[in-house]
C-alpha cells in the first residue's frame, strides 16, 4: 500500500510539475529574447541622434565605436549620402525594405537576429540603423533558469513523495494492527484488541472490531454457562439412573448398565470441563484411530449380534495416529454407526473398513439400508428427513473440518448409504495423546461384550 501511495504521489506531482515547468521555461526564454531586443532598440535609439546631425563618416564611426555593441561589431548605420558605416550583416534588400516602409523590424540570420530601425533625416532622406543581436544574447540565462525550475520540481516531487510515504505508513500501521488483531481473534486469543489509530474511517473499523470481540466474548460466556447449566441439570436424572442400575441383580446386565452410566457421566463431566476452559487453553490431542475403531466396532458389534444383523469389521491397521482427541473420534464413530442401527432394519448388513494412505486414514461405513435420498442435504446442520435432530453427520463433518480432513456421503454397491471420514496422519510424538476413559478399557480387559 505504501508503494502504491508513493507511486500515485510521484505520478501526480510529476504531471503538476511539468505543467508548471514547461510554460515557465517558455516564458523565461521569451522574456530573455524581449530583453535582448529592447537592448538593441536602445542601442539604435542612441545612435539615431548622431545620424541626424552627422555630416561625415568619421563622426558616425566614432559614435559607433564608443559603444560596446560597436566594439563587438554589432552596430552599423546605413546612410543615404555617406554609405554604410560599421559592420553590417543585413542584406541590401532588407535595408531597402525598411527604408521604403519606414517601419522598424527584425530579420533572422545565422547566429542571431538583426534589428533595423529607420531614422528620418533632413531633406526627406531615410537612414537605417542596424543592431545585431547574437544568439547567445537571445539565450543568456535561459539554461540557468530552466535548471533552477527543474531542481525546484525535483524537490517538490521528492517532498510530496515523502509526505505520501508518511501518510501511507500511518495508514499501513493501522491496517496491520487491524490484521494482527483479527488474526489473533481467529486464533482463539479472544482478549486481543485494536488500538484505534490512523484515519477516521480506520479508527471506526478498529472500534467496531473491538466491539465485535467484546460482544463475542459476552455471547461465548453465556453459551458456556448455558452448556454447563444444562450439563449440571443432567446430573439429577443421571444419579437416578445410576441408583436404578445399582439396584439391579448382580450380573452382566447390571455391569453393562453401570458401564453405560459411567460413560454418560464421563461425557457430561467433559462437557462441563470444556465449557469452562478457554479455546486457546485447550490442548491439541491425538489418538490411535485403529484403537478407537476397534473399540467402537466391538461395542456396536455386540448389538448387531443380538439383532442378528450381518456385521463385518476387519481389524484396522496399527499405528494410525490422527490429530483429534479419543473422545471426539469416538463421538463421530458412534454417530456413524448409530445411524445404521437407527435408520435401517435389523436385516440390513453393515461393514466398517479402515484404509490408510501416505498422509491420511479413512474410516468407511457401508450399510444395506435405503441410503440417503439427498446426500448433499444430509450434510446440512439440523436438516433431516428422518426422525432425528439432523446434527449427527454434522459432528463427523466438523471433526473432519477441524483436523483438515474430509467427510463424504454417497451410495455403495448394495444401494445403501456410504459415509467416509478421512483424517490426516501425524507423528506419534508431535502432540499430546489422549487416552480413553478407564471404564471402557476395563470392559475390554474383562473380555465382556458391551451392549448399549
Amino acid at each position: 500500500m505504501r508503494r502504491s501511495y508513493v507511486l500515485v504521489a510521484l505520478a501526480v506531482t510529476t504531471l503538476v510539475a511539468l505543467a508548471f515547468v514547461i510554460p515557465l521555461a517558455l516564458l523565461v526564454h521569451s522574456a530573455v529574447q524581449d530583453r535582448a531586443m529592447r537592448e538593441a532598440e536602445r542601442q539604435a535609439l542612441g545612435l539615431s541622434a548622431v545620424v541626424v546631425v552627422a555630416t561625415d563618416r568619421e563622426l558616425v564611426l566614432n559614435s559607433i565605436m564608443s559603444t560596446r555593441a560597436g566594439q563587438n561589431g554589432e552596430l552599423a548605420a546605413h546612410l543615404p549620402t555617406l554609405g554604410t558605416v560599421g559592420v553590417t550583416r543585413a542584406g541590401d534588400g532588407a535595408v531597402a525594405q525598411v527604408r521604403d516602409r519606414e517601419t522598424a523590424g527584425t530579420i533572422g540570420i545565422d547566429g542571431g537576429r538583426v534589428y533595423l530601425r529607420p531614422v528620418a533625416l533632413p531633406q526627406g532622406l531615410i537612414a537605417v540603423i542596424e543592431v545585431y543581436v547574437p544568439e547567445t544574447s537571445l539565450r543568456a540565462g535561459v539554461g540557468t533558469a530552466i535548471l533552477v525550475l527543474l531542481l525546484e520540481a525535483v524537490v517538490l516531487v521528492g517532498l510530496c513523495m515523502f509526505l505520501a510515504d508518511r501518510l501511507a505508513a500511518r495508514i499501513v500501521r493501522s491496517t496491520r494492527d487491524l490484521a494482527r488483531t483479527a488474526t489473533s481473534l481467529g486464533g482463539g486469543q479472544l482478549h486481543a484488541r485494536v488500538r484505534p489509530s490512523g484515519p477516521r474511517e480506520i479508527e471506526e473499523v478498529g472500534s467496531a472490531l473491538n466491539l465485535l470481540a467484546d460482544r463475542f466474548l459476552e455471547l461465548l460466556a453465556k453459551e458456556r454457562a448455558l452448556a454447563a447449566n444444562l450439563s449440571h441439570r443432567l446430573r439429577v436424572p443421571l444419579t437416578a439412573l445410576r441408583l436404578n442400575a445399582e439396584g439391579l441383580p448382580a450380573g452382566d446386565d447390571r455391569d453393562r448398565q453401570l458401564r453405560v452410566v459411567d460413560r454418560l457421566e464421563h461425557e457430561i463431566s467433559a462437557v462441563i470441563s470444556e465449557a469452562g476452559r478457554p479455546l486457546a487453553a485447550r490442548p491439541r490431542l491425538h489418538c490411535d484411530l485403529g484403537a478407537v475403531v476397534a473399540d467402537r466396532t466391538g461395542f456396536w458389534g455386540a448389538l448387531a449380534e443380538d439383532q442378528g444383523r450381518s456385521w463385518q469389521a476387519d481389524p484396522p491397521p496399527a499405528g494410525i495416529t490422527v490429530p483429534a482427541a479419543w473422545s471426539r473420534v469416538t463421538e463421530a464413530l458412534d454417530v456413524l454407526l448409530g445411524n445404521v442401527f437407527h435408520h435401517t432394519g435389523e436385516d440390513a448388513a453393515c461393514r466398517v473398513t479402515v484404509t490408510r494412505s501416505a498422509d491420511a486414514a479413512t474410516v468407511t461405513v457401508d450399510d444395506a439400508g435405503p441410503g440417503f435420498a439427498d446426500p448433499e442435504g444430509a450434510l446440512a446442520r439440523g436438516a433431516s428427513n428422518a426422525d432425528s435432530t439432523g446434527l449427527g453427520l454434522d459432528i463427523a463433518q466438523r471433526l473432519a473440518a477441524d483436523t483438515g480432513g474430509s467427510f463424504t456421503v454417497g451410495r455403495n454397491e448394495w444401494g445403501g448409504a456410504r459415509v467416509a471420514l478421512t483424517l490426516p496422519l501425524v507423528s506419534d510424538d508431535s502432540t499430546p495423546s489422549s487416552a480413553p476413559h478407564r471404564g471402557w478399557w476395563r470392559r475390554r480387559r474383562d473380555g465382556a461384550h458391551a451392549r448399549p
